[in-house]
């Protein structure tokens, strides 16, 4: 596996089904162990709007069309910033 971290080489490699069933199935199992340890931050709308560079009558909209859904903390709107992270990088929600 050192190989194949190296960039600077090429390797050809032959796994089977099985095998790639389970590399693949590792790695999911990775990504969802650090995401259930990292607990959600949730931000107001003013740090929302200011992160992604829009007005707050952008962030209404976008709750209304389902893009960026508010969550009420009491009687607060939030918004999850792995959720604000995502527009960042242009992933939709």
């Amino acid at each position: 596996m050192e190989d194949f971290n190296n960039r600077t080489s090429q390797t050809l490699m032959i796994v089977s089904k099985d095998d790639l069933e389970c590399i693949v199935q590792n790695a999911i199992d990775k990504l969802l162990e650090q995401r259930e340890n990292k607990p959600e931050v949730f931000l107001t709308a003013e740090e929302t709007a200011k992160r992604l560079k829009v007005n707050r009558s952008t962030l209404w909209r976008w709750n209304k069309e389902g893009y960026l859904v508010v969550n009420k903390v009491g009687s607060k709107v939030r918004y999850k910033l792995s959720d604000v992270e995502r527009i960042q990088k242009g992933e939709l929600i």
